[in-house]
C-alpha cells in the first residue's frame, strides 16, 4: 500500500464517518428509543417538489438549502476525492456507480433505523458525485501532477473497505449505545 493510497483511504474514512454522522439517526434519537417512524418515497421528484413548494408558502429558502442543496453538497467531495486518489475511479460511470451504491446503501439503513428514504436523495446525491468528479477532473486537467500513476488492481477495494469499516463501526457504537451488546 503506498503512501497515496494510504492518505485517500485516511481522508476518505473521515470523510464518510461524517456522512455517517449526518444520515444516521441522532445519538438522542437512540438513548430515547424514539426513532421516526420510516418513510418511504419510490416516485422520482416528489420530495423536491414538495421541499420547493413548502419552503415558498412559508417565505422562507431553509428546506431548499437544507434539503435539496444539502443532499448534492454532502456528494461532491466524494465525487472529488475518488478521482483524485484512485486512478481506478478517473472514469465518470466508475465513480457515479460507487457512489450511488454509498448513497443507496444510506437509505436502505435508514428504513431500518427509521427515518425519510426517497429517491429524490439518490438523485441528489448522484448529482453531488457527478459535480465533485467534474471539479476533480478540472483540476487534474490543470496540474496533470496531481494524477494518481499506475496502481495494483486492489485500489477499487480500499473505498468500498473505508465504507464498509463506516458501517460496522456505527452500527456497533449504536449497539454499545442501546446497550444490546455488554
Amino acid at each position: 500500500m503506498k503512501k497515496r493510497d494510504v492518505c485517500g483511504a485516511i481522508v476518505l474514512l473521515v470523510y464518510l464517518m461524517g456522512v455517517g454522522l449526518v444520515t444516521g439517526p441522532s445519538l438522542y434519537q437512540l438513548l430515547v428509543g424514539r426513532l421516526p417512524e420510516p418513510k418511504l418515497e419510490l416516485i422520482p421528484f416528489v420530495d423536491i417538489c414538495k421541499v420547493i413548494t413548502d419552503s415558498i408558502a412559508n417565505h422562507h429558502g431553509a428546506g431548499i438549502t437544507l434539503n435539496i442543496f444539502g443532499n448534492i453538497l454532502l456528494f461532491v467531495p466524494l465525487g472529488f476525492l475518488l478521482p483524485l486518489f484512485w486512478r481506478y475511479f478517473g472514469r465518470a460511470k466508475r465513480t457515479i456507480l460507487f457512489e450511488f451504491g454509498v448513497s443507496l446503501s444510506i437509505e436502505l439503513i435508514q428504513i431500518i433505523a427509521g427515518g425519510v428514504t426517497s429517491v429524490d436523495d439518490l438523485l441528489l446525491n448522484t448529482a453531488g458525485a457527478a459535480v465533485g468528479f467534474a471539479l476533480a477532473k478540472l483540476l487534474l486537467r490543470a496540474c496533470p501532477r496531481l494524477a494518481p500513476k499506475r496502481q495494483g488492481g486492489a485500489q477499487r477495494a480500499y473505498p468500498l473497505a473505508c465504507w464498509v469499516a463506516v458501517i460496522l463501526l456505527a452500527t456497533v457504537s449504536d449497539m454499545l449505545t442501546l446497550g444490546l451488546i455488554w
